[in-house]
């Protein structure tokens, strides 16, 4: 077996008629340019599809975030509402929020009944707050409500 460093070279001058010597070509391992270019596409259409999943989860997030911000504010001032001792029906209540979130709080009598002991009927009244905040795609609104029982206190006695 004679290595192939010591095989003997063959010249390089072409033979009669300006033709090159026909020598067999061994093809060897490698990638042509239209596999290069198929998988150059395919990683392409890989990224795109990768990357706006992920813009439209960014998205999502955002909105979600925006939402929570918006229950958070809701239930805050749905709680400072229902521990208010002064509370009674038809009352309004509105503002806006440092952040941007607009507000707007009223109350209404559902039901009331008489108390032996005291002039002033116990009251059942519903707290609706309404909050607003804007968004890229237009105004969001989330509405929270509650049911307070309101039972006036004895006259003290003498």
């Amino acid at each position: 077996m004679q290595n192939i460093l010591q095989r003997p070279r063959e010249p390089l001058e072409p033979r009669r008629g300006g033709v090159w010597p026909h020598r067999a070509v061994r093809e060897e391992a490698g990638i042509s340019l239209l596999e290069v270019l198929m998988a150059v596409s395919l990683l392409g259409i890989s990224f795109v599809t990768i990357f706006s999943g992920l813009s439209a989860a960014l998205r999502a997030t955002g909105r979600l975030d925006l939402f929570d911000r918006g229950n958070e504010f809701a239930t805050k001032k749905l709680n400072e509402l229902f521990l208010d001792p002064s509370l009674e029906a038809g009352q309004l209540f509105s503002g806006v929020s440092p952040s941007g979130i607009q507000w707007q709080a009223r109350t209404e009598l559902v039901d009331q009944r008489p108390l032996p002991s005291s002039d002033k009927p116990a009251q059942l009244l519903r707290i609706i707050v309404q909050v607003s905040w804007r968004t890229r795609s237009g105004q969001q609104n989330l509405n929270l409500e509650t049911l307070k029982l309101c039972i006036p206190q004895p006259p003290p006695s003498p």
